[in-house]
């Protein structure tokens, strides 16, 4: 059964990604660690590289990170995620960290209140 929270589970990709490479992790492949609290709902990838990466994540979202920036993505099914080094020519020239964390967030209570259901339900741990 799936629980409603979880710790910060952390991720580094370290430089050096080839252009066009990719660094997949698939979080509900891991016993006894990720796969406890999978799906989860938020995503924080900070790229301290300079390069242009896409996260991808959920069923087929995606955005575009700068290099130097960071992005947190809240939504509910995370089950697994990707970072891709968009540039052509170049390798990574940084390391890009991800976090992943099942966390019960304003949003979700106050639409778990107006809909009058369980958070456990909404979240998909029920």
């Amino acid at each position: 059964m799936s629980k409603l929270t979880s710790p910060v589970f952390e991720y580094v990709i370290p430089e050096g990604l080839p252009p066009g490479g990719m660094f997949t992790q698939n979080l509900e492949m891991v016993a006894d660690t990720t796969a406890d609290y999978a799906p989860f709902n938020v995503l924080t990838v900070d790229n301290f590289s300079t390069k242009t990466v896409k996260v991808l994540y959920g069923a087929g979202h995606f955005v575009y990170l700068r290099g130097n920036s960071m992005v947190e993505i809240a939504q509910n099914g995370i089950r697994a995620f990707t970072v891709e080094n968009t540039d052509t020519v170049n390798a990574t020239d940084g390391f890009i960290v991800a976090y992943v964390q099942k966390r019960v967030t304003v949003e979700i209570a106050l639409e778990a209140i107006a809909r009058k259901i369980p958070v456990e339900k909404l979240m998909g741990g029920e």
